[in-house]
């Protein structure tokens, strides 16, 4: 069940980059990312939040907050303005930190336990992710590389602050955080050029994608398999984010796989599946 999980998540975050990409120029990164945030959450407040989840708000309002902000807000902005200078590829390899840096919080912060072969798996993926993506595909540019590694880090802790939020329900936790930064964004109407009526049927199709699937959908699989696997394990699926990538790539818009990019996909494959095999319930 977490190997579906992780391949849902996976399947649904690959075609995120490209939206990022394609919309950013457009809406801008403010903007995008309070779009994403108000149409996850009405997507998902329907299914998800019922009257009883009310009553305790406000004892929740400080970790719901702390996730609106460190596990989407500041990423989802860090990695929009990063998208103006650097390919999609180049995210989608930066993006490919967070297991890392999930893994080195988890064992510092929550004393986690762990197995020396789960670093490995981790390591051993994101060599797959450099194999993959290609040295001659990469566009370095130093601040935009800092910002994404900086989303990374904000969603480490975001992944192990919400492993330890026991008590509550993982699709209200993930709806409210979503919800709460809808709100929080929201002054970025007044302050920037806001929602535009002449944007094409195509972009608002895009931004229904990024926002109901590749956000709504995907965070609440996300937050579920946190609480059954962990935050280390659950991590690993953005390793296999670039993997999905390629194929969509390869069906919708008929660019070609190298041999290259099917041995990263091995070594990909490999490192998830140390970690995951050998993780111990956190």
């Amino acid at each position: 069940m977490n190997g579906a999980l992780v391949l849902l998540i996976g399947s649904i975050w690959g075609s995120s980059f490209l939206f990022i990409k394609i919309l950013t120029p457009t809406v801008g990164p403010m903007v995008l990312v309070h779009l994403r945030l108000l149409i996850a959450s009405l997507f998902l407040a329907p299914f998800f939040i019922r009257k009883r989840h009310l009553i305790n708000f406000k004892n929740q309002l400080v970790p719901i907050i702390l996730l609106a902000l460190f596990n989407a807000i500041l990423p989802f902005y860090l990695f929009s303005v990063a998208s103006l200078q650097l390919t999609a590829s180049t995210l989608a390899i930066l993006n490919g930190f967070t297991p890392l840096f999930t893994f080195i919080l988890s064992v510092l912060w929550l004393k986690s336990d762990y197995q020396f072969i789960q670093l490995l798996g981790i390591v051993l993926g994101i060599t797959g992710l450099y194999v993959f993506v290609g040295y001659d595909s990469l566009n370095f540019f130093l601040l935009p590389v800092f910002l994404c590694l900086l989303a990374t880090s904000m969603y480490a802790f975001g992944t192990n602050y919400l492993s330890i939020l026991k008590n509550l329900e993982p699709t209200y936790i993930a709806t409210m955080t979503l919800l709460t930064g809808a709100l929080l964004t929201s002054p970025v109407l007044f302050i920037n050029t806001g929602y535009s009526f002449e944007w094409s049927i195509e972009l608002l199709v895009l931004l229904f994608l990024i926002g109901a699937m590749c956000t709504g959908l995907a965070y609440v699989c996300y937050v579920l398999l946190i609480r059954r696997a962990g935050p280390v394990v659950t991590s690993t699926t953005l390793l296999v984010v670039p993997i999905f990538g390629m194929i969509w790539a390869n069906i919708f818009l008929q660019e070609s796989i190298t041999i290259t990019m099917i041995l990263g996909c091995i070594l990909i494959i490999g490192g998830v599946s140390l970690t995951n095999f050998y993780s111990k319930k956190e």
